[in-house]
C-alpha cells in the first residue's frame, strides 16, 4: 500500500506585522508592486503616489490616454511569490489575498480576480502543475487532502523533476505561490485613478548587525552619517527589510510624468538608497519624467518612539 503523502504546509507568519527572528533561519523578503499592462501608445503613467511602511503600501497611479474613444483591456497586479514548503516564509492563512490586495478605481472599491501561478525559481511551471493534475496553491485543506491522493506515477514524476522533496513520508513543494490580482479597465480619453493598497512581506535577520552601520547588509541601504547618529541614540532595535518593484513602470507609454515616494515610519525609523532622478522634498523625494532602473529596497528599525 502506497505511503499517506501529504504536503507541508508552512508555518503561520503575521503578514507585515513585527516578530522574531526565527531560531531555523531569516525570513526572506518577497517584494510586489507595479501595475502590469499590455503596452498601449496611447496610455501613460502621469502621476504616481508610492507611499511605503512596514505595515501598509499605498500607491496612487494617474493614467493618461491620449486616445479619442474609451480603450478596455486587462490590468494585473503581480503579488509576492510565496514559498509553500515548512519554511517560515510561508502562507499566515489559506486564503489566496495574502497581502490583503485592495483596489479602486477613480474611488470606488473594485473586486478583483486572482489567477494562480507556480514558480520554480524564475520558472513558471503553472502549466506543468495544472497538466500533471497537481493543485497550484496549496493552502488549503481541499488541496491538503488532494495532495495526499495523487497518483504513484505522478508522485514519482514530480520527484524525477525535482518539482518535490521528501522527508519520510511527507512531500514538500518546492516551487512558490504567486497570485497576480487583474480587473478588466476601461480609459476613458483623459485621466483614470486607480489607488492599491495591500500589506507587504518583509524580511528580517537572526544574524546581530547584518543591518547596522559596518554590516554586510547596511550598504544597500545608503547610511548617511545623520542616519547613524540618529539610529544610535535609540540603541538596540529590530531591523527589517520592505521590497517594492518600481520597474514594471517601464511598461506603459514613455517616462512617469511625475513621481512621489514617500516612507512612513510608524513606530520605526528608515534608511533607503533615493532612485536616481529623484530629489529630496519636505516628506519625501519627489521626480519628473522618471524613469525607474532599479527596484525599491527599504530598512526598517522598529522600535523606536
Amino acid at each position: 500500500m502506497r505511503r499517506n503523502r501529504a504536503i507541508v504546509i508552512s508555518l503561520p507568519i503575521f503578514l507585515g506585522a513585527i516578530v522574531p527572528a526565527h531560531a531555523n533561519g531569516a525570513l526572506a523578503e518577497f517584494p510586489a508592486g507595479g501595475v502590469v499592462f499590455k503596452p498601449a501608445e496611447d496610455i501613460s503613467i502621469a502621476r504616481e503616489d508610492l507611499e511605503i511602511g512596514w505595515d501598509r503600501i499605498r500607491v496612487r497611479y494617474v493614467f493618461e490616454s491620449s486616445a479619442q474613444e474609451p480603450r478596455e483591456g486587462t490590468i494585473g497586479f503581480p503579488l509576492a511569490k510565496v514559498p509553500q514548503d515548512d519554511s517560515p516564509d510561508g502562507f499566515q492563512r489559506d486564503e489566496r489575498n495574502y497581502m490583503g490586495f485592495e483596489v479602486s478605481v477613480d474611488g470606488k472599491p473594485l473586486t478583483s480576480t486572482p489567477h494562480d501561478q507556480a514558480w520554480l525559481g524564475e520558472t513558471n511551471i503553472t502549466g506543468k502543475l495544472r497538466e500533471m493534475g497537481v493543485p497550484i496553491f496549496a493552502a488549503t485543506p481541499e488541496a491538503f487532502e488532494a495532495l495526499a491522493r495523487l497518483p504513484e506515477a505522478t508522485v514519482a514524476r514530480l520527484k524525477e523533476e525535482e518539482l518535490v522533496d521528501e522527508n519520510g513520508d511527507w512531500l514538500i513543494p518546492r516551487w512558490s505561490y504567486q497570485a497576480v490580482h487583474e480587473w478588466t479597465q476601461t480609459f476613458a480619453p483623459g485621466t483614470t485613478e486607480v489607488e492599491i493598497a495591500y500589506a507587504p512581506r518583509f524580511g528580517a535577520t537572526n544574524e546581530y548587525g547584518t543591518y547596522y552601520p559596518g554590516g554586510d547588509g547596511a550598504k544597500d541601504y545608503c547610511f548617511d552619517e545623520a542616519f547613524k547618529q540618529k539610529l544610535a541614540s535609540y540603541g538596540t532595535l529590530q531591523p527589517f527589510t520592505v521590497g517594492y518593484i518600481l520597474t514594471t513602470a517601464r511598461n506603459w507609454n514613455g517616462p512617469i510624468g511625475e513621481f512621489r515616494l514617500k516612507v512612513v515610519n510608524k513606530n520605526s525609523i528608515s534608511s533607503l538608497c533615493v532612485p536616481e532622478g529623484l530629489t529630496a522634498t519636505g516628506d519625501g523625494w519627489f521626480g519628473r519624467d522618471f524613469v525607474p532602473k532599479a527596484d525599491l529596497k527599504v530598512l526598517f528599525f522598529y522600535g523606536s518612539e
